[in-house]
């Protein structure tokens, strides 16, 4: 037996509440995202850390196992899908996995804080405002009840500092517990233990009775340098409270928890939905074979994405300058030009691109400009030509990429163009074929995506149009299968509803 037959019965034992996971890999993956399902379909929160996402890690993980440890962004994409909540520290596992084992499902999104330290109140709203947990304002009845018991050197509004005059007036802190747990704003109640005393004890079974008066959890950040210290024990037995060495961990687990019930309130995911139409894969296959070479030129690979309803630039092949300059004519000025050749993959790295030309005698200089490039190129290129454009004005510019992984099959990969894919690692991967709100999401994902909704008042990006193309990049290489290696559409040009490729590369795969 091995981890996926591991976390298959536990998922079907009725004494589980969570499944805890250390995972290195598996020679078959599919077994595992199969199992992850059943836990899915049974309502077992599968909490997972997965090592060997390095190189080293990964070959040890060979050598220990003799498993492959895989790509470790396409097992997140494929966890995800399944409904996986992921840690990226090994500390996490077991207080993630007790606060599943203890939750409800959320009522709603909001969390409360509440403490006797202003400190970690602030702490708090870091890190809340870090994972996206919000933290909304009482409702009347609760403000009116912080109003009231909380010293006017305290803070009576969500993050809560009752102060430590609870220990004068004990009956302020089950109030104003009580008053956040019962509002409808608020999930979960957030409180840190600051010191590890047995007076402090007690207030546990406050917070205990009122979280199971109105079936919500009460996450207890533990601040002492005492670790087993008067508390924590008491903390971890209790089936309300869920205990959380750090603040981080702690809304990290509520932004997961609240990720997760979004996921199962979606409409069931539909393996046979597509937005392009039947028959594509055979007549791209045949595009994809009619190809002499491993790398497809730039007008074949266009070619095959258009064939999707991937909009893409014009383009029109000459071999002179003088028919690049009639034809830039023809197109209308400001062009772009580009040789043309399957052994040049990174046309301008070669130096065999011009962009805004605006008259014919631009052209001319511009066309032997390349092609004396492209002649500098070792081993000496095969140059079909050169390709003339029209010049699109500018807009946000989107990268979206795809690949075969030896494990998981087709992949998609979105991106903002430029230095936000190469140097900020900004990018989001999923299996493919995508749908619609697959699609949405990994865009909405990306760090820069304000750029698509209109940063500084520049215009916003439809983004339900980018979307759709995505979802039909995805269906294209999810139809290639072993035949295609990657796939680059890079960039796509955004301004509003005007989205164009303007270059692509597709390499197939070695036979």
């Amino acid at each position: 037996v091995d981890v996926a037959d591991y976390v298959a019965a536990l998922a079907e034992e009725p004494a589980c509440r969570a499944i805890a996971c250390v995972f290195e890999g598996m020679a078959d993956p599919g077994r595992m995202i199969r199992a992850a399902e059943i836990a899915w379909q049974a309502g077992k929160p599968l909490i997972l850390y997965k090592m060997a996402t390095g190189k080293a890690g990964a070959q040890a993980a060979m050598s220990h196992t003799g498993s492959l440890a895989g790509s470790n962004e396409a097992y997140a994409a494929a966890f995800a899908r399944a409904g996986v909540v992921q840690v990226d520290k090994l500390e996490a596992v077991v207080e993630t996995a007790a606060f599943f084992a203890k939750a409800p499902r959320p009522s709603t999104t909001g969390v409360a804080m509440i403490a006797t330290s202003g400190g970690a109140t602030i702490m708090a709203a870091d890190k809340a405002e870090l994972h996206g947990v919000p933290l909304p304002q009482p409702g009347p009845f609760a403000a009116g009840v912080l109003a009231e018991r909380v010293p006017e050197f305290g803070s009576p509004r969500n993050p809560c500092d009752v102060t430590a005059q609870v220990l004068t007036d004990p009956g302020a802190l089950l109030a104003c517990t009580d008053a956040l747990l019962a509002d409808p704003a608020f999930a979960a109640l957030v409180t840190s233990h600051a010191y590890a005393y047995a007076s402090a004890t007690s207030r546990l079974a406050v917070f205990s009775a009122c979280a199971a008066k109105h079936d919500k959890i009460v996450c207890s950040l533990w601040a002492p340098e005492w670790l087993g210290g008067p508390g924590s024990r008491e903390t971890e037995e209790d089936p309300h409270l869920a205990l959380f060495h750090s603040t981080d961990r702690c809304f990290a687990t509520l932004a997961a928890w609240q990720r997760r019930d979004a996921l199962a309130r979606q409409a069931p995911r539909d393996p046979a939905a597509r937005v392009t139409g039947p028959g594509l894969a055979a007549q791209a296959r045949a595009l994809l074979e009619a190809a002499p070479a491993q790398a497809l030129t730039e007008s074949e690979a266009k070619r095959v994405m258009a064939l999707y309803g991937i909009p893409v630039v014009e383009d029109r092949l000459v071999q002179t300058p003088d028919e690049a300059a009639s034809t830039a004519e023809a197109l209308g000025f400001p062009v772009v030009l580009k040789v043309e050749s399957p052994d040049i993959l990174h046309k301008t790295e070669a130096g065999v691109v011009r962009l805004n030309l605006s008259d014919a005698a631009a052209v001319r200089t511009a066309c032997h400009e390349v092609l004396a490039a492209a002649a500098k190129v070792q081993p000496a290129p095969h140059i079909n030509g050169v390709l003339v454009q029209p010049m699109l004005p500018k807009g946000v510019e989107v990268l979206i990429g795809g690949r075969t992984d030896p494990q998981f099959g087709p992949l998609i990969v979105v991106g903002l163009g430029g230095v936000f894919v190469e140097l900020l690692k900004d990018a989001a991967l999923a299996l493919a074929p995508v749908q619609h709100g697959e699609a949405l999401a990994m865009l909405r994902g990306l760090k820069g995506a304000a750029l698509l909704t209109g940063f500084r008042g520049s215009e916003p990006v439809d983004l339900d149009k980018l979307a759709d193309i995505v979802c039909r990049a995805s269906e294209l290489i999810a139809d290639a299968g072993g035949v295609v290696a990657e796939m680059d559409i890079n960039p796509l040009i955004c301004a509003g509803s005007r989205i164009t490729a303007v270059d692509g590369l597709i390499v197939k795969a070695a036979p």
